[in-house]
C-alpha cells in the first residue's frame, strides 16, 4: 500500500525545494505571498470568463496549499497564530499575520517604482539590500502606530 502524506494546511506544499523558502528574507516571503494570492484571486475571479485559461482544480488547490505554507512560514518573523496547522482548517488570517502583511504592503507601496525595481533586482541578484529596508520591524511599527494596522 502506498504511503500517502497527510495534507496539512500551512505545512504541506508542492514546492520542489521548500528549504529555499524556509531561509528566504522576510521581504521575499511577502513578495511570494502577494504574487500567489493575486494569482489565485484572479484565477477564481475570472475562472468562468471566456478569455481565461482554466487551470485544473488540482493546480488551484496546490497553489492554495503553497500560499498557506508561505503564510505559516511567517512565524519566523514573529507572526502569531492561535492554532496549529490542521488538515481540516485553513491557516487563519490572524491579526498578527494581517499586521505583518500590511506593514510590508505599505512599505513597498511607499517606494517609487524606480526604487522598488532597484530593490527587487538587488534582492534577486543576492546583493546587499540593507539600504532598501525599513528603519524598524513590523512589530515596532505596530507598537508605535497600533491604529494604522
Amino acid at each position: 500500500m502506498e504511503n500517502i502524506e497527510e495534507k496539512v494546511w500551512g505545512i504541506y506544499n508542492t514546492y520542489k525545494n521548500p528549504e529555499f523558502f524556509e531561509t528566504l528574507h522576510e521581504a521575499g516571503i511577502w513578495h511570494k505571498i502577494n504574487l500567489l494570492s493575486n494569482q489565485l484571486f484572479w484565477a477564481y475571479h475570472d475562472g468562468n470568463k471566456p478569455w481565461r485559461k482554466n487551470e485544473p482544480i488540482e493546480d488551484l488547490i496546490d497553489a492554495q496549499y503553497n500560499l498557506e505554507y508561505l503564510m505559516y512560514l511567517t512565524k519566523r518573523f514573529g507572526v502569531e497564530f492561535s492554532r496549529e496547522p490542521s488538515a481540516t482548517e485553513h491557516v487563519e488570517q490572524s491579526e498578527s499575520l494581517n499586521a505583518w502583511f500590511d506593514f510590508w504592503d505599505k512599505y513597498f507601496d511607499s517606494m517609487d517604482s524606480k526604487t522598488y525595481d532597484e530593490f527587487f533586482e538587488a534582492y534577486q541578484n543576492g546583493e546587499d539590500i540593507s539600504k532598501y529596508m525599513p528603519e524598524c520591524t513590523w512589530k515596532e511599527a505596530l507598537e508605535n502606530n497600533p491604529k494604522t494596522h
